[in-house]
């Protein structure tokens, strides 16, 4: 019955309370309407002095999905409603503190409104992450969705590019081999590095076709293991970039360590070491002055690095940490898939592929994670 008699004094000096409740709000945001905060701020003051219906069953709790949606709608934050929360507690404590009838409210009926202010917080903050842990997974389940989709047109495309371009491969192949077989051995010593070389670049195509093939698929990569030296997989790439390096006047520095023995996929591997390469070229060719690409390769505990750096531009910083996803580039004319299929063919190597870019330099490099030996 004491409990009714102060609910009537609070009831009684509502707009007053609603007044201080509103100052203060509109001085934190002033960009809110007074005449939608007046009936949203009746409405909670009912509820808070509605302690004889169960806060859960109040009607403003049904309310609160339908308000939480016009939150995010509206793109306010959810700091707002804190905030909101503090100054209702804040408003009623002044009128109890600064008004002779408030004064006569007993504290356990304080603590009672302003638990039910509280459990009102908290209720709302719980739904409201809910929906909005919903809708960031509805939103990465888009992404997903729109992401497979591309990869299923690149693969329908590779697929088809696969059909036309592996025949005449085939066919280009056979006849290599029936034009060794027919050379006299003046001319087959004259002009079979040539030949290794046309025959290299063909099988470097095939690669990069079964490659894009992999991102539409399940299908590995066919390229069967084998112990190669790892010095003989530098030269042969590094022969390919020759011509590049000298005409666009770039000073090569070539530290090479110990010449390993690695199991690997040997062309898969020279595929990831020639685009990287390439790449490098790619970047020096947009800096003006002096262009240098360094490859070093050693050991170091269990692993074998070969480190590729340049001088050219940095990478951009919005991409650094998507580099090797598909269809991201740093190429104003890339595709975005290089980079992603020399990541897929470390992993499958038991190995990796890392970069650090700064303003001064740009290093890639690849690591082997295996049993090696050195070759004799």
């Amino acid at each position: 019955m004491n409990d009714e008699k102060h609910l009537m004094i609070l009831k009684k000096y509502k707009k007053q309370i609603i007044a201080k409740w509103i100052r203060e709000f509109i001085h934190s945001y002033p960009e809110y309407d007074r005449n939608v905060l007046e009936k949203d701020a009746d409405v909670f003051y009912t509820f808070m002095l509605d302690l004889h219906i169960p806060a859960a069953e109040h009607s403003l709790f049904i309310t609160i999905p339908e308000s939480q949606k016009l939150f995010l709608m509206r793109n306010v934050s959810i700091s707002h409603v804190v905030h909101s929360s503090q100054l209702w507690i804040d408003a009623i404590l002044w009128f109890i503190q600064e008004s002779p009838k408030g004064k006569a409210i007993p504290m356990s009926l304080t603590r009672e409104i302003i638990a039910r202010v509280s459990l009102y917080e908290r209720y709302f903050l719980h739904q409201y992450n809910t929906i909005t842990n919903e809708l960031l997974s509805g939103q990465e389940k888009t992404i997903t969705e729109l992401h497979d989709a591309r990869l299923t047109i690149i693969g329908k495309m590779a697929a088809s590019m696969a059909h036309e371009i592996r025949n005449p491969l085939t066919a280009i192949l056979g006849f290599l081999k029936i034009l060794r077989n027919q050379l006299s051995i003046q001319n087959y010593q004259k002009i079979n590095s040539y030949l290794d070389t046309i025959e290299s670049e063909l099988l470097s195509i095939q690669m990069q076709i079964a490659g894009f093939l992999s991102f539409s698929k399940k299908d590995t990569i066919e390229e069967s293991f084998e112990e190669v030296s790892s010095k003989s997989i530098i030269d042969n790439v590094l022969a390919l970039i020759t011509p590049r390096l000298v005409n666009d006047n770039i000073e090569l520095i070539f530290q090479e360590g110990e010449d390993i023995k690695l199991k690997v996929q040997k062309i898969a591997i020279q595929q990831v070491l020639s685009n990287i390469l390439n790449n490098s070229l790619d970047a020096l060719s947009e800096k003006e002055g002096e262009k240098s690409l360094m490859i070093a390769s050693r050991l170091e505990e269990d692993e074998f690095l070969i480190i590729i750096s340049n001088n050219g531009p940095e990478i951009l910083p919005e991409i650094k940490d998507s580099l090797f996803i598909p269809f991201v580039t740093n190429k104003k004319d890339g595709t975005g898939l290089g980079l992603a299929i020399c990541k897929q063919i470390m992993t499958k190597n038991n190995g990796d592929v890392t970069f650090d870019s700064n303003p001064n330099e740009t290093s890639f490099r690849l690591s082997f994670k295996q049993r090696w030996a050195q070759t004799n």
